[in-house]
């Protein structure tokens, strides 16, 4: 049960963020994002790739078999996450949809996936 509590929590800030950037708002988040060369890329690919972590902890480690391919579940939950959460930009006033942001969300979930199961796989 201790698993899921970080995972919640990240979720809880990211979509405490979506919710402040759908509403035209902005916190300290945004603005130091702003001020860092990339930072909004960066951010995503951070935190996307960070949640997708917790939550394949989260969920033990499950995988589905996709196309011959072991995947984790918590991987694939948090890359349908960041789909919706991109496309919904597309019918919301405050928000614009930016091909390069779901790349950065995508790019995050592959690579600390692809990290993480190789420093797993080196501990084993």
């Amino acid at each position: 049960m201790l698993r899921i509590i970080p995972a919640l929590l990240l979720l809880l800030f990211i979509t405490w963020n979506i919710i402040a950037a759908n509403n035209g708002n902005s916190n300290i988040f945004f603005e130091l994002v702003r001020s860092l060369p990339y930072g909004d890329k960066v951010g995503h690919l951070v935190l996307y790739g960070t949640l997708s972590q917790l939550t394949v902890i989260a969920f033990n480690y499950k995988c589905l078999m996709v196309k011959g391919y072991h995947l984790p579940l918590g991987a694939l939950l948090v890359l349908s996450l960041a789909a919706i959460e991109e496309m919904s930009q597309l019918f919301l006033a405050n928000r614009t949809f930016d091909f390069a942001d779901i790349s950065a969300d995508i790019a995050g979930i592959i690579l600390f996936t692809v990290l993480f199961n190789r420093q797993k796989a080196d501990v084993s």
